[in-house]
């Protein structure tokens, strides 16, 4: 799948709708209007009939009408600033422990980690929604930071393992593809549109046994024309709800198709998905959601989670049948070769060897049998500590503790000082980690950021203080270092405060220039080890993006101007991102291979711009 492609498209789909609702609100506001001037627009007797049409009072209703939606909207926003998590807790889930002994738990959070590795992106956050029988599952946040997986208890139960991956693959498509942040979008905008209904029956149900207080027809007759005001709020709410919703589901029923494409391209396994689909047509509770707020997230689900009505007007999924023929591989050739290209289990090693050769398959490509087998050669006590919530901090520190003697003892003090619950699990876990190889560093420390993220604060706040101390240790920080905490507190952080999706600012290459250069100095200079490897690289990667190079400047670049470059690439458009990350690959693949550090920092520039790239080692 294209995944640039695929994150342009989201944000085209985002204005058209921008555009849909505008119009739905400009339409709601003439109807208002309409309705104001029949409800107060009489004359006294002998008095002249005024004009109809007055554009003074329709720009006021149209004023008063998009502070109402805009103001909704933002409400509702802000009660999901807290990204997937908030909107998974508003739906019952709980967060599922990563150190949970339930079998049909532990499997689920099996096939979220082999997935995420698989497509490149940071191990999301699982929750569990125990009170729904259904089978569904849906994916939410505003980027790969807060992403979460909400499963109900129905679709662990009822599924097969290859069924349950095929579910997890689609709504991993959904975040790789950029289609979360538009989703929580539509949740706010439906509920600002809602509002003018609110505000209708507020007025409707406060006014209509008082009596005088507003001018009518007669108003010899003290008619109270404020109900009939409240009544035609609603009822033009409700339509305006209803074309909303109408714009929503036919967006929604199109990228599930995307989406169940993209799940049989990750898994090589039709059957799976096909199966899951099968599964809902034949359960009794379906794909039921019986939520209070399932309607307004419906378009989140895997399946669909409300029922259909008027004909599927509303219905935010194709069809159960449609999907399943679509992926049947005798009706669909591109199915059949994708199924067709699936490798076999003897390939595994050679799929892990592709992981670990340094050559980055492009962005949205997943490789699933890949991720299985280098997650296996992760020791078992390895995998286990990163579940467990104090483990998972001393696994950290094992991963960056020095080699030199005098440095450690400097970085143990400290921790030992501010952390003591380490001190039990240090030695272990040392031992286990100096012989790690190093294409396993960073895809292990990954597993351990959902254990980090339900940490409480305070032991949040020691973790990040001692993990700064122990990077400062030695008075300087390698390229290792530098990847691991970037990618912890870029992921951790926002579990422990508001998220919001980066702005594009930067839509072509001439406006990101000099943050390029600044990062493939970095990755010239620490990928080789002649400063003339390092120019020959760093001037294949900058021919890519310039069709000519610039003279290398030899002196190193520091972290913090790495740091400063990546900021303002994380605002750059998807396909800006695209020729930014090929130009990298192509400078760190100039001499033929992948040193470590290289390995280490390409990791951080791509997740740096929410790109997603699997594991990349020394090779």
């Amino acid at each position: 799948m294209d995944f640039y492609g695929h994150q342009d498209s989201a944000r085209k789909r985002t204005g058209w709708l921008v555009v849909l609702y505008g119009l739905a609100v400009v339409g709601i506001a003439l109807a208002l209007y309409i309705v104001v001037r029949m409800v107060f627009g009489g004359s006294e007797a002998g008095e002249p009939v005024p004009d109809f049409w007055q554009p003074e009072l329709f720009f006021g209703v149209t004023v008063g009408v998009v502070a109402v939606v805009l103001a909704g909207s933002l409400f509702k926003t802000a009660q999901l600033s807290g990204g997937g998590p908030a909107v998974a807790r508003s739906l019952g889930g709980r967060p599922v422990l990563p150190n949970t002994t339930d079998p049909d738990e532990r499997r689920l959070l099996n096939v979220v980690e082999e997935m995420a590795l698989a497509a490149g992106v940071s191990v999301p956050q699982v929750y569990m929604l125990d009170a729904e029988d259904g089978i569904n599952a849906f994916a939410a946040g505003f980027s790969t930071r807060d992403a979460i997986i909400g499963v109900t208890r129905g679709c662990v139960r009822q599924l097969t393992r290859d069924e349950l991956q095929g579910v997890i693959a689609h709504e991993f498509s959904h975040i790789v593809n950029g289609d979360m942040r538009l989703n929580i979008r539509l949740i706010g905008v439906l509920f600002g549109i809602l509002m003018i209904t609110v505000i209708g029956q507020i007025i409707f149900r406060t006014t209509q046994f008082s009596g005088g207080g507003g001018r009518s027809r007669d108003n010899k007759r003290g008619g109270n024309p404020l109900p009939l005001l409240g009544l035609a709020m609603i009822i033009i709410g409700y339509i305006g709800v209803f074309f909303a919703n109408l714009i929503k589901s036919a967006v929604s029923r199109q990228r599930e198709f995307l989406a169940d494409a993209s799940a049989v391209q990750y898994t090589r396994n039709p059957s799976g998905i096909a199966g899951a689909l099968k599964r809902i047509g034949g359960f009794a509770a379906g794909a039921k959601v019986r939520n209070a707020h399932a309607s307004e997230a419906s378009h989140l689900f895997f399946g669909d989670a409300i029922g259909s009505s008027l004909m599927s007007l509303f219905a935010t999924h194709p069809p159960l049948k449609e999907r399943i023929r679509r992926l049947d591989p005798a009706s669909n050739p591109q199915i059949a070769a994708w199924a067709a290209s699936a490798p076999s289990a003897g390939a595994a090693p050679a799929a892990v060897s592709g992981f670990a050769a340094g050559r980055s398959a492009g962005a949205g490509t997943v490789d699933l049998a890949a991720a299985q087998s280098l997650l296996a050669t992760v020791p078992k006590a390895l995998r286990e500590a990163a579940r467990d919530p104090v483990a998972a901090r001393t696994l950290i520190y094992a991963l960056l503790r020095a080699a030199r003697s005098d440095v450690r003892a400097r970085q143990d003090q400290a921790m030992l000082s501010l952390d003591p619950q380490a001190e039990s699990r240090l030695a272990a876990l040392a031992a286990a980690t100096v012989s790690l190889p190093a294409a396993l560093r960073l895809p292990l420390a990954e597993l351990a950021i959902p254990t980090l993220k339900i940490l409480p604060r305070a032991d949040y706040q020691v973790f990040r203080r001692v993990m700064q101390i122990m990077t400062e240790a030695d008075d300087q920080i390698d390229l290792f270092e530098y990847a691991l905490q970037h990618l912890i507190v870029r992921h951790v952080e926002p579990a422990f405060g508001k998220v919001s999706a980066a702005p594009i600012r930067y839509r072509t290459v001439d406006q990101v220039l000099p943050a390029c250069r600044t990062v493939m100095t970095a990755l010239a200079a620490w990928g080789t080890e002649s400063r003339e490897a390092a120019a020959a690289a760093f001037e294949e990667g900058m021919r890519t993006l310039e069709g000519q190079s610039p003279a290398y400047d030899a002196a190193r670049t520091s972290l913090g101007d790495v740091d400063l470059a990546l900021n303002t690439l994380s605002e750059a458009s998807p396909q800006v991102k695209k020729k930014v990350i090929e130009a990298c690959t192509r400078c760190v693949l100039a001499d033929g291979q992948t040193a470590p550090n290289e390995a280490d920092l390409l990791r951080a520039i791509a997740d740096a711009m929410d790109v997603p790239m699997p594991p990349v080692a020394a090779g």
